[in-house]
């Protein structure tokens, strides 16, 4: 297990990854079913599919100054629908400082609620709830600043109707790409037939088995050909991958972790580049299509070229900075709240009202997370447990302090002391780190960051109850790690906001 020694920040202690016997030792098993022009012909794309595919690629950015546009033209169109007079002396607001403030509350709400995630445009549900309430938190915060900040009175059926507007146009546009995109699915290759290179989309989620579409496999050996992989087929040798990408109108070839090692399969796959086609290994696809780093596909060279931000010290002391202010304004914001959930919890549970316990922090160290507490006393005397999405040990105010994450208020003491970041992984308790590391590959990585109050894993992903909820939230840190920005700090932020608004985790 590789792990970074606690406290000492002692190297790094790779293992050798296991590696399969090669294909051309595998015994001829396996005939030659069904030619490679046979299986599985390509999908006729139509322009409205290639259309929606594209602007599902567009970046937020795009999609941010769309969604400007509609909101600062719906204020356009409620000005000249309401305005009675020919003046309109009635509406001391100017027009164009209505349409930039909706337009700005619009896109921030956006950021909050996910909108602008490629994951919400893949869902009919996710565009009608997300476009629904980032309008009307919109609407709302433009009141808002119009009415306190500014000290001018603006008309409430203008900001509504253009509400209304914009999601009349807006949501239909996102919906459309939804029902577009099934039709466009990106046709990739996979090479290799080793247990490390299969990849089955539909276990996947949206992000991989709507947007992609699993053409088959390519082999090392011709034994291999025609050979069934989890309801695909094994389509030929790496000497056709040029011939089958052609066929099949191939966008992507996938080369898995062992044919990656091998310098005759790296010649062959290149040669798809003249193609067009996108050749990449197994784990920069996963990472790309999931913003996960794929742990089965992990090997220790990954480390080597993955290019960690841990070590950044401009980025470091930038974010230590931000960390201070982001601690000392979330105090300064809640302290109004601290004496009322002081005394809920004093009312609806005998005991403290904070809670401290030993979390694993950066490179190891151990440190005293504060939080308010959530649990009856004496709830963890039988030993330490995982928590559940519907704990019994919480008690009824726990729960919601938990849902609304109130009851990690008290961590930003943390945050000032430097135990904590805002952003990174979530600490977990040593007991959990010893039984985790045991049985996950690079665990320990996680650690080379200060753990955070809020982190990537945390807003795309739920309460942890098992390992194998512990192995999806690693592939979100080392995720994070490889990431790691202050731009995407700011990102996951917001989203935070979202999550707490929503009363989830």
């Amino acid at each position: 297990m590789g792990a970074m020694s606690r406290k000492t920040g002692a190297a790094i202690d790779f293992p050798a990854g296991s590696m399969e016997a090669p294909a051309a030792r595998i015994a001829p098993t396996y005939p030659r079913l069904v030619p490679a022009t046979e299986a599985g012909p390509p999908v006729r794309v139509t322009w409205p599919a290639a259309v929606g595919n594209a602007l599902l690629e567009m970046p937020w950015l795009v999609w941010s100054l769309f969604d400007a546009a509609v909101a600062g033209l719906g204020a356009y169109l409620a000005y000249h629908l309401l305005v009675w007079t020919p003046e309109g002396a009635w509406i001391r607001f100017p027009l164009w400082h209505t349409g930039l403030i909706q337009a700005a509350c619009l896109v921030l709400s956006g950021l909050i609620f996910g909108l602008y995630e490629q994951q919400t445009l893949l869902r009919r549900s996710r565009i009608i709830a997300r476009s629904v309430l980032s309008i009307a938190l919109a609407v709302g915060l433009a009141y808002v600043v119009i009415s306190l900040f500014m000290y001018c009175v603006q008309s409430r059926r203008v900001l509504v109707l253009a509400a209304g507007f914009y999601l009349l146009i807006a949501p239909t546009v996102r919906l459309l790409i939804c029902w577009s995109t099934p039709s466009y699915s990106r046709r990739f290759l996979i090479v290799g037939t080793d247990r490390k290179s299969r990849m089955f989309p539909p276990s996947h989620g949206d992000a991989l088995s709507r947007r992609y579409r699993l053409a088959g496999y390519v082999a090392m050996d011709a034994v291999e050909v025609g050979r069934d992989l989890g309801g695909y087929r094994v389509l030929g040798t790496i000497d056709d991958i040029e011939q089958l990408v052609v066929e099949h109108d191939i966008k992507e070839v996938v080369v898995g972790p062992g044919p990656s090692r091998n310098p005759r399969a790296l010649e062959k796959a290149l040669g798809c580049l003249r193609l067009g086609c996108r050749v990449t290994n197994s784990s920069t696809f996963y990472e790309q299509v999931l913003s996960e780093v794929p742990l089965d596909h992990l090997e220790p060279n990954w480390f080597l070229f993955a290019d960690l931000k841990h070590y950044r010290e401009a980025q470091l002391i930038i974010k230590r900075v931000l960390d201070i202010i982001g601690a000392v304004v979330g105090m300064v914001l809640s302290l109004p709240l601290w004496p009322v959930i002081a005394l809920l919890i004093k009312l609806t549970s005998p005991g403290p009202v904070l809670y401290s316990q030993q979390r694993v922090g950066r490179n190891g160290q151990i440190f005293r997370l504060h939080k308010f507490r959530t649990m009856y006393l004496n709830a963890e005397q039988d030993g330490h447990a995982w928590a559940a999405k519907d704990d019994p040990r919480v008690t009824r105010i726990g729960w919601y302090l938990r849902r609304s994450r109130l009851d990690e208020l008290p961590q930003l003491w943390n945050i000032l002391l430097g135990q904590m970041s805002i952003v990174g992984p979530r600490p977990e308790r040593p007991e959990f780190v010893r039984e985790l590391s045991s049985q996950i590959r690079f665990y320990n990585e996680r650690h080379l960051v200060k753990p955070g109050l809020t982190g990537w894993a945390q807003i795309n992903y739920p309460y942890g109850a098992s390992v194998e909820d512990a192995r999806r939230k690693l592939q979100l840190d080392l995720w994070y790690i490889k990431h790691m920005s202050l731009e995407l700090d700011l990102a996951i932020l917001l989203r935070t906001l979202g999550t707490v608004f929503l009363g989830s985790r």
